[in-house]
């Protein structure tokens, strides 16, 4: 076929731009207003553009974005425009991937000019595949294990992934092939949590793997159409954001979201109507939903998105560890393969400054140390779970540091020691379980650290010879995470992390992604089986929020440090190696304040000092930790103020 000069200057247009070729050129066809030009709206224009521009992309969208339908405009364009390229769509469902090419690409091709379906007529085309005489071909598959490793694609379409069983599989089993090149869409309306499509996209959005985020709220659908309707010969008008307003009540906000428009209630009645309500959080709203409850409430999940935020540093390469007793420098290593694994900060510690005078006038009032709380989550060993690390700030009540790794237990006692030191000695609440209790003899006996979270409560009946004065008693080092003991653990959680932002800040993006797969189980029937942990799914876990809520344990105890026991005390008082002790005294509490207001013997080097910078001063500052680790128990009026448990006195006393 011959062309003359338009024709060939189309092709030419057609070729460099996406979006020209569709709006001089392409049809859609609606369900209500029939066959309309296809002129792209702004966030389809933007869409194209991040096609052209990322390898990887993936799609969270309310329905009747038109996702679906820019993704096969651009996939009619690629095998149109370039030669011997082959693009892969797979669908859930036979039917669904018949559908998509005949809706998608063949409808968009046959309603393009005489001219233009002559010049590339397919050389073959059935319900499955198109064919081009450029050599290039479309092909619509069904989903299944080997879909992608067994069809090499320049574009792969995955349509509603978040539905497609076996995902985890094909994805993992078509990775190598899709490494050499080809490039990926990923289309999909949110179906729950746990699932691939779920992990993918949090992971984008947190910037932890190679996936451009793409999310088209019912807001972004910026649309109107308005057609004659043939039935009622009425006008009507489609537009999502006609009348749109911001949502200020508490009720509007839990049911709709930031905004309100007609177009939303409508669709709200709708679902409604048909007894599918659930499915306008889910399909409409683009939320995602879980099998199980989860445990923080959805306002509070809402509100800890708002303050998400990448790290200040993510530390990584060798850093220097001097070890606290033998005074030996040591490297630990930060960097891992793992994107999830390793240490974020968003906040350094913040430390004593000292007042400054000139003469006697004061010229700087000088700032007290920060205190910090510090949760370990241990990980059991069994399957590929992590043991984490959160530490909090307790004065400005923010996330500070977190970390996530997989390591041996000797490697892990070094990484909480030195996070935690760095952070002015952070009261460390250690899970004790799960071979807990071997790591924080560890902690205490190997490396010294100072401050251990150990249960502390009064005595209920007053000692005898008193006067009605009640002693403290203390339980083991450490918090055993149970069955029994979620429910407390579960309640801190809420409690610290409230739904109006009054509560603690969370800043990470990996603590978000557990606390929306963090649930109550329920059993097939649909009951609650008081059970709480991640959902069930790949990529799923909750050492994270476990390391959370063990930090908001011990947050009470946070501003009162054990560091005060290092202030001498008299030379007539029997030793003990029984740990960091817990006084009710004022005095003693008056001390504290004062210690940790200074900076305390916690201080120790930031993560940027090297190796050579004053150990001898590091060796030091953990000889004066040893002796506030022996210190004696401190004496009231009547006996001691603190009540060993009955093992210590059978260790010590024969």
């Amino acid at each position: 076929m011959r062309l003359d000069t338009k024709q060939r200057e189309a092709i030419r247009r057609s070729q460099q731009s996406v979006t020209w070729w569709l709006t001089h050129f392409g049809k859609l066809k609606h369900p209500s207003a029939g066959i309309l030009p296809f002129r792209p709206f702004s966030y389809q224009r933007n869409a194209i553009k991040d096609f052209r521009q990322h390898r990887l992309n993936i799609f969270r969208k309310c329905r009747q974005a038109g996702i679906s339908k820019i993704s096969g405009a651009f996939a009619t364009w690629f095998a149109m425009m370039h030669s011997h390229k082959t693009i892969l769509i797979v669908s859930r469902r036979n039917e669904d991937a018949m559908g998509f090419l005949r809706d998608n690409v063949v409808f968009l091709y046959e309603h393009l000019p005489p001219w233009m379906k002559e010049v590339w007529k397919p050389k073959k085309q059935n319900e499955h595949e198109i064919i081009f005489p450029n050599g290039s071909r479309i092909q619509s598959l069904t989903s299944h294990p080997e879909v992608l490793r067994s069809n090499a694609s320049s574009l792969n379409i995955i349509d509603e992934a978040a539905f497609i069983q076996g995902m985890d599989g094909m994805w993992a089993a078509g990775w190598p092939t899709l490494q050499h090149g080809g490039n990926v869409i990923v289309i999909s309306t949110t179906n729950g949590i746990g699932n691939w499509y779920w992990s993918t996209w949090t992971d984008a959005d947190a910037g932890v793997n190679g996936f451009n985020p793409i999310m088209i709220n019912w807001w972004d659908m910026d649309w109107a159409i308005e057609y004659n309707d043939p039935l009622s010969n009425q006008f009507k008008r489609i537009a999502p954001r006609d009348g749109i307003k911001k949502c200020s009540e508490k009720q509007d906000i839990s049911r709709f979201g930031s905004y309100w428009s007609p177009w939303l209630q409508e669709q709200f009645n709708a679902l409604q109507d048909q007894g599918d309500g659930w499915k306008f959080e889910q399909e409409v709203l683009a939320s995602f939903i879980g099998s199980g409850h989860t445990v923080l409430t959805k306002e509070t999940l809402a509100n800890i998105q708002t303050n998400i935020k990448d790290p200040a540093q993510k530390i990584g390469g060798a850093q220097t560890y001097v070890h606290p007793v033998s005074g030996i420098v040591e490297e630990m290593n930060f960097e891992f393969d793992d994107p999830d694994e390793g240490l974020w900060v968003w906040q350094n510690p913040v430390v004593a400054t000292p007042m400054k005078k000139r003469g006697n006038e004061i010229i700087d009032g000088g700032s007290n140390a920060h205190s910090y709380v510090m949760g370990v989550d241990i990980a059991t060993g069994k399957g590929r779970d992590y043991s984490a690390i959160e530490v909090f700030d307790v004065d400005t009540m923010e996330q500070v540091a977190e970390m996530m790794v997989r390591c041996l237990p000797r490697d892990l006692v070094k990484y909480i020691d030195r996070i935690g030191r760095w952070y002015n000695a952070a009261l460390a609440v250690v899970e004790r379980n799960n071979g807990g209790d071997t790591l924080i003899d560890s902690l205490r006996y190997d490396v010294m650290y100072p401050r251990i979270w150990r249960k502390q409560e009064v005595n209920d009946k007053p000692r005898s010879n008193s006067s009605g004065q009640r002693s403290l008693k203390v339980g083991h080092y450490g918090y055993a995470t149970s069955m029994a003991s979620k429910p407390t653990l579960n309640k801190y959680m809420i409690d610290y992390l409230s739904e109006n932002g009054e509560g603690y800040k969370v800043y990470s993006a990996r603590l978000l992604k557990q606390f929306q797969t963090y649930v109550r189980k329920r059993d097939r029937t649909g009951r609650d089986t008081n059970k709480t942990e991640a959902e069930d799914g790949a990529g799923n876990f909750d050492d994270l929020v476990i390391a959370c809520a063990l930090a908001f344990v011990g947050t009470s105890d946070a501003h009162i440090p054990d560091a005060a026991n290092l202030i001498p005390t008299g030379s007539g008082q029997s030793l003990s190696f029984a740990g960091p002790m817990i006084s009710s005294s004022e005095v003693k509490k008056d001390s504290a304040s004062k210690y940790i207001d200074q900076g305390g013997v916690g201080l120790m080097m930031p993560m940027s000092m090297s190796a050579d910078e004053s150990p001898e001063l590091s060796r030091q500052r953990h000889l004066e930790e040893f002796a506030m680790q022996i210190g004696g128990i401190p004496m009231g009026q009547g006996g001691p103020i603190v009540t060993p448990p009955n093992s210590y006195y059978r260790k010590n006393n024969g």
